[in-house]
């Protein structure tokens, strides 16, 4: 039976939200006081191309990233007062990045720069010359190097990942991300957020595990839509994909509340103001995984399933899932900014369920599905070429479940599948019959009990390891290990790969043949290949350049399709002069830095590049 009961007045507060509403909800920020005012930590501009809690490829985003039209260089200023707590040089990631501490203990991060101020760049480099290694990680509190507010700490760039910008960031005093635009840190904003498409999730009737998912378009414009009529016969989850925008720029930001309401009855509500740094993954748990990961669109959920730690929910005694008996309920949907421009998406949901009864609260909502469900409609995995098999030999172990042994067409090719039911909470081996593949799951890896499949295919040049169900989330990350069979122990350019069947791509875990064994760690449930990498790097002309402190580098163009440039063992020397070899995957260059290089009337490149393989390219130019 639906009940009604209800929270009047947190829907009342969300109805009639305005921009004071920013104060309201900072207040669990206890820390923030009337008193605490920020700098607008850049020059570039006060315009955003992200907000607070976006999706990202495996994480929530946060903080927010600040438009700088497509160039570097611009001054980056510190926000307050305060001391330089760490900093990090790195081709991936934040990039160049800075953490300050702040007096009354929070931080704020300023990540994807081009270079330190001059005399923190010095110090930086001073640390990076003594092993000439380019990438850098310390906590440097201990030298008491403090900024004024409005002090410049950095210039704007683009190391780590995307295009040039500023990735800024305030974190409470326990390191945990809260939304800046809290602060009194504002942009203009009068623009509601807009809704493009509903997502419905069907969930088994005895397990309210997912099962699969259907997209419905919606319509209308400004600050109101509808998603037209739905007709059910079980349980469902709804998720929106739903974006906000700002005045003079056209990026989309996310939204900062969502909110389900049936008449005078808040199902669902949540408002991103904060999260801890190590539950920024369970992202994965808000958004729908499912629909992610075949179509890259977050939809964010109306419900809440287990596990999920995000301390940004409020939900009914259903946690938010549609479970009502039969009949019509018009449901309103209402998405809010941090400014408090807001919309509403209307849709009326038509239960017709047979003998199954709805449940008068739900406790539980599994995080995984069953193997089998949400199945792609083709599986790539069948088209891709499978080279001459090897039998993979078995042997009985109670720790599996052996599903069946299938000889199939392809010549020498054997496929094997096993299963078993792996719980949280404690350590789980995940082994193959014949105990040559074994995953090990930490205590803490899954969010909910997985009932796990995997087929194995053997072949002459490669191996295959299908997992349904296929792309789950993991809470930390899993390691992987493997005995390669003896006809491909001395094949020293093996290396494994995720596959990503939904988009006919693969990815390098940067896991190699180590004397017959392959290991690598997993942040999320993929199926896998074990291939071959033979083609060394491809190296260009170098180029003579000054970077924007002056400072003259050269510029070796480099590029691996397969496994990546190994930047940390590749070698790079002008006229015999050694630097620190930085490393730009958007651009693809190694770069030669050390301040104290002078080009002279001609100078003589040495270059060795090696890829994740092993695979090296050796090349000399000389220039005048």
């Amino acid at each position: 039976m639906f009940n009604r009961r209800t929270f009047a007045p947190l829907f009342i507060l969300v109805l009639f939200v305005n921009v004071d509403a920013k104060k309201v909800s900072a207040q669990p920020l206890s820390f923030l006081a009337d008193s605490v005012t920020y700098l607008w930590p850049t020059d570039a501009s006060r315009q955003l191309s992200s907000t607070f809690a976006e999706t990202r490829s495996a994480h929530l985003h946060a903080g927010i990233d600040i438009r700088t039209w497509g160039q570097e260089g611009y001054k980056v200023f510190a926000t307050r007062d305060g001391i330089i707590h760490r900093i990090g040089k790195s081709p991936f990631g934040y990039g160049n990045v800075i953490y300050m501490k702040h007096y009354d203990d929070s931080y704020s991060v300023y990540a994807h720069l081009n270079r330190f101020e001059p005399n923190l760049q010095a110090f930086a480099d001073s640390i990076r010359f003594i092993d000439y290694t380019a990438d850098l990680d310390e906590v440097i509190e201990e030298y008491e190097i403090t900024y004024k507010q409005g002090d410049v700490i950095g210039f704007s760039g683009s190391t780590g990942i995307g295009p040039p910008h500023l990735h800024f960031e305030l974190r409470t005093p326990e390191f945990k991300p809260f939304n800046p635009l809290l602060t009194n840190l504002t942009v203009l904003d009068n623009i509601p957020p807009v809704f493009r498409q509903l997502g419905i999730e069907y969930l088994d009737y005895e397990s309210l595990r997912f099962q699969d998912y259907r997209i419905v378009n919606g319509s209308g414009s400004g600050s109101r839509y509808n998603f037209g009529e739905i007709t059910v016969n079980g349980p469902v989850g709804l998720s929106v994909n739903v974006h906000d925008r700002a005045n003079s720029t056209p990026n989309v930001y996310a939204v900062h509340t969502l909110t389900m309401v049936h008449e005078a009855d808040t199902l669902f509500h949540s408002q991103v103001d904060y999260f801890s740094h190590f539950h920024a993954n369970h992202m994965f748990l808000d958004r729908s995984y499912h629909i992610l990961t075949q179509t890259r669109r977050g939809f964010q959920r109306l419900y809440k399933v287990s596990g999920n730690k995000l301390p940004i929910y409020q939900t009914s005694e259903k946690k938010g899932l549609i479970d009502f008996e039969n009949g019509s309920y018009p449901i309103r949907i209402i998405a809010a900014d941090v400014n408090g421009n807001r919309s509403i998406a209307n849709l009326t949901i038509h239960v017709d369920r047979s003998d199954q009864q709805p449940r008068d609260q739900i406790s539980y909502i599994p995080v995984y599905p069953e193997p089998g469900a949400a199945l792609p409609h083709s599986n790539r995995w069948n088209n891709m070429k499978l080279d001459e098999m090897q039998p993979l030999l078995v042997s009985s172990n109670e720790d599996f479940i052996a599903i069946r042994r299938d000889e199939r067409d392809y010549k020498n090719e054997s496929v094997y599948s096993f299963e078993k039911v792996i719980e949280p909470g404690k350590r789980t081996i995940f082994k193959s019959p014949d105990n040559a593949m074994w995953i090990e799951f930490p205590e803490n890896a899954l969010h909910d009990t997985l009932r796990l499949r995997m087929d194995i295919i053997t072949s002459e040049n490669s191996v295959q390891f299908k997992f349904d169900p296929d792309r789950l989330p993991l809470a930390e990350r899993i390691q992987f290990n493997y005995m390669l069979p003896d006809h491909m122990v001395s094949n020293q350019s093996l290396g494994l790969y995720s596959v990503d069947q939904f988009r006919d791509r693969k990815f390098y875990l940067h896991a190699r043949n180590q004397r017959g064994m392959i290991r690598g760690s997993m942040r999320e449930i993929s199926s896998l290949v074990i291939e071959a990498d033979v083609i060394p790097p491809w190296v260009g002309q170098p180029r003579l350049e000054r970077n924007l402190a002056g400072n003259h580098v050269v510029k070796l163009p480099v590029r691996d399709r397969e496994t990546g440039i190994d930047y940390r063992a590749s070698t790079l020397t002008i006229n015999g002069m050694r630097g620190i070899i930085e490393y730009d995957p958007e651009k693809n260059f190694l770069i030669f830095y050390n301040p104290a290089f002078r080009p002279g009337a001609s100078y003589r490149v040495e270059t060795e590049v090696f890829d994740n393989a092993g695979n090296s390219t050796v090349r000399s130019f000389t220039f005048r």
